[in-house]
C-alpha cells in the first residue's frame, strides 16, 4: 500500500523540476488513481516500522530518479537524449552496485553451490537460460520506459505502471486463482476510472495546445518603406 504511492511523489518532483504545472485536476487524477491501487492491494494487517520506512524511502527515491531519467533525456546538451545512450551510461553503475549489495547480504556463491537450481549441468543450463529471458524483458521493458519517457513524461509512466500492475492483478486471478473481495474490485474499478480520466485530460491539454498553435498572426500595414 505504501508503494502504490510512488505515483504521488512522481508527480511532486514534477512539479518541483518544472515537467508539470501544478493543476487541481491532475493532483485529483493520480490521488484517485492511487486510492484505487491501495483498495486492491488492501488486507495486510501486519505493520512493521522497518518495512514502512524502506518502502516509503523507495517509493520517494523511485520518484525523483524518474524525473532525473527525464531530465537527462530531455536536455539535449547532456548529451544523453537517446534511451540507448543513457542505458549505455546507467547500466555499468546499476550492474557494480547490485553485484555489490548482493555479495554483501545474500552470499550468492554459498547460494549457487546448495541451491538444487544448480546441482547439474541441465538444472545450470536451465537456470541461466531462464535468467537469460527474464534479462531480455528486463531489457525491453527499461528501454521501453526510456522511451516513454523520452516521448512523453514521468506522469505519464507512473500511469503505465498503475496500469500494468492492473494487468498482473487480473492474470493472478485467471492463471493463479487468486481471489480478490468486493473492496479489492472496488479499487480496480476506480484504478481504470482513474486512467481514463488522465487520458482524457491529456488529450484535451493536447487539443488545446494545438489550437494555440493555430492563432491568428496580426498582419501589420506598412506603406512607407523607410532606410
Amino acid at each position: 500500500m505504501v508503494k502504490s504511492s510512488t505515483p504521488i511523489w512522481v508527480l511532486l518532483f514534477s512539479f518541483i523540476f518544472g515537467f508539470e504545472k501544478p493543476r487541481v485536476r491532475l493532483v485529483a487524477i493520480i490521488g484517485l488513481m492511487v486510492a484505487g491501487v491501495i483498495l486492491t492491494v488492501e488486507g495486510e494487517t501486519k505493520f512493521d516500522m522497518m518495512g514502512f520506512v524502506l518502502v516509503l524511502v523507495a517509493a520517494v527515491v523511485s520518484g525523483l530518479r524518474w524525473n532525473l531519467t527525464q531530465l537527462l533525456l530531455q536536455q539535449d546538451r547532456l548529451g544523453m537524449d537517446n534511451p540507448i545512450a543513457t542505458l549505455y551510461h546507467l547500466s555499468p553503475i546499476m550492474f557494480v552496485t547490485m553485484l555489490f549489495l548482493s555479495l554483501v547480504f545474500e552470499n550468492p556463491i554459498d547460494q549457487f553451490r546448495e541451491s538444487k537450481h544448480f546441482d547439474n549441468i541441465f538444472h545450470i543450463l536451465e537456470s541461466f537460460g531462464l535468467m537469460a529471458i527474464g534479462g531480455f524483458l528486463a531489457l525491453a521493458m527499461t528501454l521501453a520506459e526510456l522511451y516513454l519517457i523520452k516521448s512523453t513524461n514521468t506522469v505519464t509512466l507512473s500511469v503505465a505502471g498503475i496500469s500494468k500492475e492492473i494487468v498482473i492483478i487480473t492474470l493472478s486471478v485467471i492463471f493463479f486463482g487468486d481471489v480478490l473481495t468486493q473492496k479489492n474490485l472496488l479499487g480496480l474499478l476506480v484504478s481504470i476510472i482513474g486512467i481514463i480520466w488522465y487520458n482524457y485530460y491529456k488529450m484535451t491539454k493536447a487539443k488545446q495546445t494545438d489550437n494555440a498553435q493555430y492563432q491568428m498572426i496580426p498582419m501589420h500595414n506598412s506603406s512607407k518603406l523607410e532606410d
